[in-house]
């Protein structure tokens, strides 16, 4: 039994085909016919990379803290519905309970099918017409009905209990506070599209025991030497038009200004095929690998919005730039987001990959990754260099100072380590 599902829910569900009466039954079980055809199961991606590329397709316009759990809620669901079916792991509370041996085996298939498309489809910015074909046509290659159904059912169970205890989250705008001007205080940029939202900050994390515990400290004080320093840093190296930032630093610095959140599965998707995993095992590192995207990004938007310190473009540039550090006429190479600086939330995101593309994705040695805006292709001998990269391109860039992408890196390794060491560990 699903406990606590708020009725929002349960309606939601019914309308949308979501119950065990809905797609489950209705699709044929001989159909679709290109599944049967040996060819075509032999050169088939796991059903959990299938399902990686579904996601990443029909939550392409899912952004921010909303589309952040939405993923998390999809994988963790598709992850204790699995291990339900086959115990091998402590499950993500709340979940439901292991099968009991003896009767219907629940299809893994279903159950996985069932979990995302059950999390997903309630987002009213996901694509879903690909998501109702996506699963009726996994349901239809589990040619054995009671074990589609009792999947399917699994599944279900499993997102709508997850949707259950999530019920709380906000994730719509909210309005950042009104700030006071002034000499290392964050203000919107002029050039700035859209307003900000710190709606994330209020949403609780999924697998940290505690925000707090990974606070940084304070950037080097406004007007200090420290700050004096790295104001300098990003002075020489970060303009528009730098003649002390090389080539190969302006290369990188552009490199990672752009691209698509795709480009990181395409990094992923290779090295989890290479582990040749189970589907299990494979969904278990897809939900930690969401686990710790959306905490990294709540910690993160926590501390720059406590500590809300400028950008390098307003303590050059900016009304409040003090005279020794002006420089009126600079531009950053880079339009730096509508966002406090520190700490950095790219430098965050190298730090989790510093962490994780070892100890979740096999990538000991040397890691590529493609840009599909530009095209370009970029590789370093091992995740450590590739963090280094992405963090000192944000001061190459002149989006960040020097303090700001060490804090960010810091976190974001803390962060991966603490949820790796403690969710879905081995039974």
């Amino acid at each position: 039994m699903v406990p606590s599902v708020p009725r929002r829910l349960l309606v939601a569900a019914t309308l949308l085909g979501l119950l065990v009466a809905g797609p489950a039954r209705a699709q044929p079980a001989s159909a679709p016919a290109a599944a049967s055809a040996p060819a075509a199961q032999a050169s088939a991606p796991a059903p959990a990379l299938q399902w990686l590329a579904t996601v990443d397709e029909a939550g392409a316009k899912l952004f921010g803290v909303r589309g952040d759990r939405a993923r998390v809620i999809a994988w963790l669901a598709a992850f204790n519905a699995l291990n339900a079916i086959e115990p091998r792991y402590r499950a993500y509370a709340p979940s439901p309970a292991p099968v009991a041996p003896g009767g219907v085996r629940p299809s893994a298939e279903a159950a996985l099918a069932a979990a995302i498309y059950t999390t997903l489809v309630l987002e009213p910015d996901a694509d879903q017409a690909l998501l109702v074909r996506r699963y009726r046509e996994s349901l239809a290659a589990v040619k054995a009905a009671a074990e589609r159904d009792a999947g399917a059912a699994l599944g279900q169970q499993a997102a709508l209990m997850l949707l259950a205890a999530r019920s709380a989250d906000r994730t719509g705008r909210v309005e950042p506070p009104p700030a006071t001007p002034g000499p290392g205080v964050f203000a919107t940029p002029s050039y700035a599209r859209m307003p900000r939202s710190i709606s994330i900050i209020g949403v609780a994390p999924f697998g940290v025991r505690s925000v707090s515990a990974f606070d940084p400290g304070p950037p080097p004080a406004t007007g200090s030497a420290a700050a004096a320093r790295e104001i300098a840093e990003v002075r020489a190296l970060g303009g528009s038009a730098s003649a002390a930032r090389s080539g190969e630093q302006t290369a990188a610095a552009l490199f990672w200004n752009s691209g698509e959140p795709t480009d990181y599965s395409s990094v992923i998707r290779p090295a989890l095929e290479a582990r040749k995993l189970d589907t299990l095992d494979t969904v278990r590192v897809l939900a930690l690998d969401a686990l710790i995207s959306i905490d990294g990004n709540i910690v993160n938007s926590v501390f720059k919005e406590r500590y809300a310190h400028w950008r390098p473009e307003a303590a050059i540039a900016g009304p409040h730039a003090a005279a020794v550090d002006a420089a009126k006429d600079w531009q950053s190479l880079v339009r730096s987001p509508n966002s406090p600086d520190y700490p950095s939330g790219a430098a965050t995101a190298a730090g989790v990959f510093e962490v994780e593309f070892p100890r979740l994705f096999g990538l000991d040695g040397p890691v590529e990754w493609r840009n599909s805006q530009t095209g370009q292709l970029r590789r370093w001998p091992n995740a450590a260099a590739l963090a280094e990269e992405v963090s000192a391109s944000r001061v190459w860039a002149g989006a960040h100072f020097r303090s700001s992408v060490e804090a960010g890196r810091r976190v974001g390794r803390e962060v991966a380590a603490e949820i790796i060491d403690r969710q879905l560990l081995p039974r």
